[in-house]
């Protein structure tokens, strides 16, 4: 059996060099930034290996979602049912 001889894997470097004189005033447009938008606080918790399995299990059916989505929804759940009581 003959082994197949691998391919050479060449860099192709680029010939152009960003020359700042080159730039174009008149193309420039003026860019506003979007307000950022707060995203959640990062918890962390460390739960046991079956119950994690356990919750992709029935993230899964209820949709196909993912499991710490699933546990997000059961938190705010339960924090509206306390909320009531």
């Amino acid at each position: 059996m003959k082994k197949k001889k691998k391919a050479k894997m060449t860099k192709k470097h680029s010939s152009y060099k960003y020359n700042p004189n080159e730039w174009d005033e008149s193309k420039s447009v003026e860019v506003t930034p979007e307000p950022r938008i707060k995203a959640g606080i990062s918890t962390s918790i460390r739960l046991p290996h079956p119950m994690v399995i356990q919750l992709k299990k029935v993230a899964k059916k209820k949709g196909d979602i993912g499991y710490q989505t699933l546990l997000k929804i059961w938190i705010a759940e339960r924090l509206e049912k306390e909320a009531e009581g």
